[in-house]
């Protein structure tokens, strides 16, 4: 079986207006997995430092699905 783990992030991310990287809604992320069964699906927000950023706004989905 093919299982696939992945985290993507939202289009309320602070790095959203980096107009070089891709930053999806939720339904966007569930329409890339329509061919899959969600075994897990997770949407958070939350503000934690980064690497380069203090008090970083997060918007991060998280999934793991297996293939049909």
């Amino acid at each position: 079986m093919d299982t696939l783990y992945g985290n993507f992030l939202g289009k309320q991310d602070d790095w959203a207006k980096n107009k070089d990287s891709t930053f999806l809604t939720k339904a966007q992320v569930l329409n890339f997995f329509k061919d899959f069964d969600i075994i897990y699906f997770s949407e958070s927000k939350y503000i934690k430092d980064s690497v380069k950023q203090k008090d970083k706004r997060w918007h991060v989905y998280e999934i793991y699905a297996r293939k049909k």
